[in-house]
């Protein structure tokens, strides 16, 4: 007999949307959480047909699943892990903005819904960075790739019209999660034709031009979207 579908719950922060799109209902385990996310993923991914978009909202909803998992285990224990990394998180945060650029969180909501401000904001999540211009430099990339640990949620990197070079751009490579990195207008040369190894997510990358020659580019993942050129101006 086929399972009732589950009934909406609102803002009821007990059950986040994390867990229905997984199809649980709590309590569940760290087990329950793993089961649902490879039976769905078997589906989901794009290698069988799948929606890229929907199969990116279902991993997002595995990793906020395992973290309000964590957290029922055990509150203080896992906001004693969570301080350090938000405390380096935040050494990023306020670099980029130093220097000039934007950054994107995304907030932990069904933590502020059940426990307040205090907890939901050491879970809050780095998910874009953007420094644009000369202090777009290798000096900022070693901070990037220092504090990767810290970046794992990080998705988006935006480094145009910076002085990058290779160098700084090896310092990038532990940036697992990046879906889009804007390299146009840089002074990265012959490892730029690399990224798409070191990224397995990657869906975007500006580079600059004569930075890839046309092997390179026919050597492109056909995920990957390539664009190559100037600094965006806007």
């Amino acid at each position: 007999m086929a399972s009732p579908p589950l009934s909406p719950r609102g803002n009821d922060p007990s059950h986040p949307e994390c867990l229905t799109i997984l199809g649980l209902l709590p309590p569940v385990t760290a087990e329950d959480v793993k089961q649902a996310y490879l039976a769905k993923a078997m589906a989901a991914h794009p290698d069988r047909g799948g929606d890229p978009a929907e199969f990116v909202r279902l991993q997002k909803a595995y990793e906020d699943a395992k973290e309000f998992v964590q957290f029922k285990a055990g509150k203080l224990e896992w906001l004693a892990a969570k301080i350090e990394a938000y405390s380096q998180q935040q050494e990023v945060v306020t670099e980029a903005i130093e220097r000039g650029g934007e950054i994107e969180m995304e907030e932990a909501d069904w933590l502020r819904k059940s426990f307040g401000e205090d907890f939901g904001h050491v879970a809050d999540k780095l998910v874009t960075v953007r420094v644009r211009g000369p202090r777009a430099d290798d000096v900022f990339a070693i901070l990037l790739g220092f504090r990767a640990d810290s970046l794992k949620d990080l998705a988006t990197l935006d480094l145009a019209g910076g002085t990058l070079t290779d160098e700084g751009l090896l310092q990038l490579k532990e940036l697992k999660n990046l879906r889009a990195l804007d390299l146009r207008g840089t002074a990265v040369g012959k490892l730029a034709a690399d990224v798409p190894k070191w990224f397995e997510h990657l869906e975007f990358l500006g580079l600059p031009k004569g930075a890839v020659g046309m092997l390179g580019r026919f050597g492109m993942p056909r995920r990957v979207k390539l664009v190559v050129g100037d600094a965006p101006t806007a």
